[in-house]
């Protein structure tokens, strides 16, 4: 079983389903992700997590959304588009008591509909070697998800590369077995008048 790591739900279960359908996000590589979003140049006042809202993109069990509500965020949009894996997530969200803090939307990540208030923190956990994650990056764009100076998490495959858009920088990557994590800043080039 899946559990919270740390936080307010720390050892609280998250709803998987058996077999392969979904692959959540290892605890080793969460706990890694989040001292990194909790610490250093994220600390403090800096914190993208801390009573801020997250986009939890492809979000399959909901894993990396969950944390972030245990360790502090105010809200977060779950976003996929099998329906077992919302199901899911909700059933989570409803056990953990943090369903008023959860939005739950059905959607393509790569087109996702457009976002009500923008994200400070953006999770994009695409399934792995299917050259998505670009897509799912370029919709959270177009879809309004990012406020300006918003912090994005990407998770794939070691092998796997990720050309960022322009409007997107890179601060951190590391690899943890057979997972690569990206850290990018959103910094819109333009503004529409």
């Amino acid at each position: 079983m899946l559990k919270i790591i740390a936080g307010k739900h720390r050892g609280r279960n998250i709803e998987t389903l058996p077999g392969k359908e979904i692959r959540p996000t290892t605890g080793f590589t969460r706990e890694a992700v989040f001292n990194i979003l909790m610490h250093g140049q994220f600390g403090g006042e800096n914190s993208p997590l801390i009573e801020k809202r997250v986009v939890d993109l492809f979000c399959g069990t909901g894993a990396l959304g969950f944390e972030a509500l245990s360790r502090g965020a105010t809200h977060v949009s779950f976003i996929d588009q099998n329906p077992k894996a919302l199901d899911l997530a909700k059933k989570t969200a409803t056990s953990i008591g943090e369903i008023k803090n959860t939005v739950f939307v059905r959607s393509d990540s790569t087109h996702v509909p457009k976002a009500h208030i923008p994200c400070s923190l953006a999770f994009v956990d695409p399934p792995y070697e299917k050259g998505m994650a670009e897509k799912g990056l370029d919709s959270l764009i177009f879809g309004g998800w990012l406020e300006d100076g918003a912090i994005i998490v990407v998770e794939q495959a070691k092998k796997e590369t990720l050309k960022p858009p322009v409007s997107m920088t890179l601060l951190d990557e590391r690899t943890y077995g057979i997972t690569r994590i990206t850290i990018l800043k959103y910094t819109p080039t333009a503004k529409s008048n």
